[in-house]
């Protein structure tokens, strides 16, 4: 998503506050789906402003304490949670289940792991 391309209200969270750590592996294979999942054309984590400040402000405590946030999803597009959808469908990756749910069948990832209709959508939820 480019900053044009990007709703009203939206940012980058690396614009509000360049400190706190991203690790946003739906844009890179180093997920349960060993791929990049569509609709994350980058790794970067898009929020709502009020979202991004929230951050902001609880990094500004946790920096004097020697602390950092570190966040792993942000604004998910709808053509990722499709996505999850259609993976959830494939048979087993065993080295993906292995490694990202070694516990639980496929089907127990939904809707207690995985959403079908994701919080992450609206620009306000985050890992």
């Amino acid at each position: 998503m480019s900053a044009g391309s990007m709703p009203k209200g939206f940012v980058y969270l690396y614009d509000v506050d360049p400190s706190i750590e991203q690790d946003m592996r739906y844009a890179r294979p180093n997920n349960f789906t060993r791929q990049p999942v569509p609709g994350y054309d980058a790794a970067e984590c898009v929020l709502v402003r009020e979202a991004a400040e929230a951050l902001k402000a609880a990094q500004t405590d946790l920096k004097p304490m020697g602390l950092s946030l570190k966040v792993y999803d942000c604004y998910r597009p709808k053509q990722a949670v499709a996505a999850f959808v259609d993976w959830s469908k494939e048979p087993d990756n065993p080295n993906a289940k292995l490694e990202h749910y070694p516990d639980l069948p496929k089907s127990a990832l939904f809707p207690e792991y995985i959403a079908t209709r994701s919080g992450h959508s609206r620009g306000s939820t985050l890992d």
